[in-house]
Formats: structure tokens, sequence, C-alpha cells
């Protein structure tokens, strides 16, 4: 029984953000308490088995791993970072663009001066466009100062946030297929013309060039040890917990009450969910219209359709290397795609076959979906504790698009052709009701650098026990959400102290 039970802090969700952040307030003694809806905890960590291979379900490789990185030093940290087990990627090429049937795929490498020299024979005339590109990323993460784990403030990172990123790439190079190239794996963020900014593909792309790596056997590993982590300092996590309400009283959130109308009491609360999710649970004259028209107003990241594929052991060489593939030259089209013409673009991440080194045993593909193609199917909900069937033409709505996407990617791996022997697939449906996300959004709300006051949340709530974490606030992906954990664990134990101790 939950009921009565009071902790220093009750946090709503056990994603990343969720679970970094339980962790850091539990090494300073806090009795901390998190409560997920879901059986699985790790929100886009969850992994996945399918004919006894284990699949990422979102996160299928991690930038920022490797040594001297603010990523590792966070997971040293919270005391993970030496029992995970890591795959490095390619030095040269972690990942390669694809534009259109161009045969030619361009290498990103890891190492800032490797990135330039690599992609330097495609571009032999664009050597010192490569140098300001790499020297702009680095400018950009020494203006975010958590990003080096130091104090810092507002005005660093407002000299660089109102950078476009399309804007910046033609200010370095003139070069329009330079330009795409670099911004070629912008399914990373979910990236819009004109609309992202640059920072955004700065600290995700530094991330990747500092250092690649693939967890094994599955990001899910991440969430597991900060579990253990958690427990073993006295924090304690519930399972199919979901919360449907915040309750508020005489200026500040008293309880949080579950499906079961159990009650969780604590003296701080953090959300780990979705703003629009989270203004759902909360009656308070506190929360005012405006604010609330303003969150349930804004613009999410496009959807992805997923498939998976277990191989034929032995039969498909393993790529050291993610493939990003585009329809046209132009990397930003794929968000505005006309469903006749789907797929206009994917990610393709590929696992090696212990059994058999050198040859994968499983491909995962992801490409833009817009939420309006599965909207006919909006009303069903299908996750692990709440499965139900979406139907006969929802699957065959699948079973099309799994041979559409992969009519095209025959035509770049030709190999796979008759080595498949499994395959299962995700739409927008499937990620909306296992992360809890507004239309099954990729990444949360759009940045959108010419509204960044709009675009942009905050840690703190004007409910002052409330705070806010994962991907929503300051930044999305591991590294991005890692951050924001220590933004949101420094309100209630101070910055210096919790930068000392990290560093320390």
């Amino acid at each position: 029984m939950l009921s009565g039970n009071k902790y220093d802090v009750v946090i709503v969700g056990g994603g990343l953000g969720g679970l970094m952040t339980a962790v850091l307030l539990a090494k300073e003694g806090m009795q901390v308490c998190v409560l997920e809806r879901d059986k699985q905890i790790g929100g886009c960590l969850q992994t996945f088995s399918m004919h006894k291979k284990v699949l990422d379900s979102c996160v299928h490789y991690i930038g920022g791993l490797g040594e001297g990185h603010t990523l590792h030093t966070l997971f040293r940290y919270v005391g993970i970072m030496d029992k995970l087990s890591l795959k490095p990627y390619d030095v040269n090429a972690f990942d390669k663009i694809a534009l259109g049937d161009e045969e030619v795929m361009y290498p990103h490498a890891q190492g800032l001066d490797n990135f330039v020299e690599q992609l330097l024979p495609y571009f032999p005339n664009e050597r010192q466009a490569l140098q300001d590109y790499v020297k702009n990323i680095t400018t950009v993460g020494d203006h975010f100062p958590l990003y080096r784990l130091r104090l810092g403030s507002a005005d660093e990172k407002a000299a660089v946030s109102s950078w476009s990123l399309t804007e910046k790439l033609r200010s370095i190079t003139p070069n329009v297929k330079l330009q795409n190239v670099l911004a070629g794996n912008n399914l990373l963020y979910a990236g819009v013309r004109d609309t992202t900014p640059f920072y955004l593909h700065a600290l995700v792309t530094e991330s990747y060039i500092h250092s690649s790596h693939k967890v094994l056997p599955g990001s899910s590993q991440i969430s597991k040890y900060l579990w253990q982590v958690l427990q073993q300092h006295g924090g304690v996590v519930h399972r199919n917990t979901e919360v449907k309400k915040l309750s508020e009283e005489h200026g500040s959130i008293q309880y949080a009450e579950t499906a079961d109308g159990e009650r969780v009491y604590g003296k701080h609360f953090i959300a780990n969910v979705a703003p629009a999710v989270l203004l759902d649970m909360i009656d308070s004259s506190l929360i005012r219209p405006a604010y609330r028209n303003r969150i349930k107003g804004l613009q999410q990241t496009i959807s992805t359709f997923m498939l998976n594929l277990v191989l034929k052991p032995g039969t498909t060489p393993m790529c050291h290397h993610n493939v990003y593939w585009h329809a046209s030259d132009d990397v930003w089209a794929a968000t505005d795609y006309k469903p006749a013409d789907w797929p206009a673009n994917y990610a393709a991440f590929f696992t090696e076959d212990e059994q058999n080194p050198g040859y994968a045993e499983s491909v995962s593909l992801l490409s833009y979906m817009h939420y309006d193609e599965v909207l006919p199917w909006v009303h069903t909900t299908n996750r692990t504790g709440e499965e139900h069937e979406r139907g006969e033409a929802y699957e065959a709505f699948k079973r099309n698009r799994e041979e559409k996407l992969l009519t095209i990617l025959y035509q770049r791996l030709p190999e796979l052709k008759g080595n498949i022997v499994a395959q299962s697939s995700a739409t927008p449906l499937t990620y909306r009701d296992y992360t809890a996300t507004p239309k099954g959004s990729l990444y949360g709300i759009l940045k959108d650098v010419n509204r960044p006051n709009e675009t942009t949340i905050a840690t703190r709530t004007r409910i002052p026990n409330l705070l806010l974490t994962g991907q929503n606030v300051n930044m999305h992906g591991v590294l991005g959400v890692s951050i924001t954990a220590v933004a949101t664990a420094a309100e209630l134990v101070g910055m210096e102290h919790l930068l000392n101790k990290i560093k320390g």
C-alpha cells in the first residue's frame, strides 16, 4: 500500500529524467519515491525482445560516453558508468548521410579534427568551412555552462541561442550540398527548416563527434542500473502506478493520487512527464489559464514509424555506423512529406551478432510519420498492462508501410532481401502510448528560434514545491535529459554544491 507514505521528494515518471533526478537527490540523503505508470521503467530507454533478440525502442546510440565528456562524468558520479557494456562506433564514421539515389554516403566522424578530415575528400575546397563548423559547435557548447559542468549566467546562452540552424550553416558555407550533409542526421532532433536553433544541433552533434557508443544488450541497461543505485540510497520505484492527480492545497502540492485512489505525500514533487499531460493532473488557480493555453498550443516535434528486423545469422555484413537516408538532396523536406510520397527519410541502426562477429543480427529503422496518418485509431490504446487490438485496418496500414519502407531500404542494402526472419513495426500511436507524449512526439515540444520564450519550459513552476524535469525542459536526448536532471536537482540542493560533488 502506498497511501499515507510521505517522502522528501515524489517524482512522477520513471524515464531517464526522473531516475537521474531521483539518484542525484537520493545521494544527498533525501527520501525519494518514483511513480511510474508502466511495467518497464526508463521511458525512451525501454527495450523489447523479438525472436530472442533485444532491440531498442528509441535510444539506439549515445554520444558523449567517452572519458572526458560531460555525460561520462555524470554517469560516473551517479555510479553507472563502469557497469555499462559499450560498443564503440567506427571512429571514421559513426553516421553516414545518403541523399536520394546518389551512391556515395558522406561520413560523420568522431574527433573534431577527424570530422573535418573525413569529409574533406568529398568537399576538397571546403576545409575552412569545415573548420569553421566544428569551431562554431564547440563555441556553442562553451556558452552553455551546464554542458561544461560549471556555473554561468543566462547571458552566455543568450549570446548563441538566437542563431538559426539553417542560417548559420549558410553563413559557414555557400555549398548547399555541404549544408545538407552537415545537417543530414537531423532526425536526432527532428529539425525543421528556419525553425530549429543552431544550439540544438550543436549540442547534440558535439556529443557524438566526441564519442559514439551503443549500449549492449540495450539502452534499458541505463535505467536498470540507475534503479539499482537509487535503491542503494534508500529510494523506491513503484511501477504500474499511474498518477491521475497532483493535489494542490494552500499554495503547494500535498499529494499525488494514483489511478487506484492511493495518495502519496511529499515535501517536493517533480514531474517527468510532458507539460501538457502534467496540466491535466493539476487543478489549481496558481496555474493560470494563459499558461495552460500556451502549453496546450505548442507545436510538438514530428513522430515516427519504427520498423525492427531480425536477420538470418551470417547473412548481412555488420555496419559499424548508422545510415541516414533522405529521399532528396534537401534534408529538411522530410518533415513536410505527403502521405503518397512516404517514406521521405529513414535512419538505420545495426546491432552485431555476438555469435557471428562481423555480421548484423538486427536492424532498426525510424522514419518520420505525421500523427494525422493514424487519426482513424487515436481512440485506441495498446501498451503493456493496457493491451487492446486496434483492428485489422490498422494492421493493414502497418503492413503497407512496412513494405514501402523495405522497398526503399533494399535499394541501398540489397543483402537484407530474403534474410529477414522476424519483423515488427510501431506507429506514432505506439510511441504515444508507451511514452505518454502528445501525438507520439519524438522529442517533445518543438524548439523555435523565432519564439524562444514561448517554446522554452522552465524548471520551476508557479507552484513552489513542483519542479519539472525531462526532455521538454532544456533539451532532449540522453545528454540533454541528464543535464536537465542536474538543473532540477540543483533547485533543491544548490547548483554550486552539486557541481562540486559531480566534478569531485
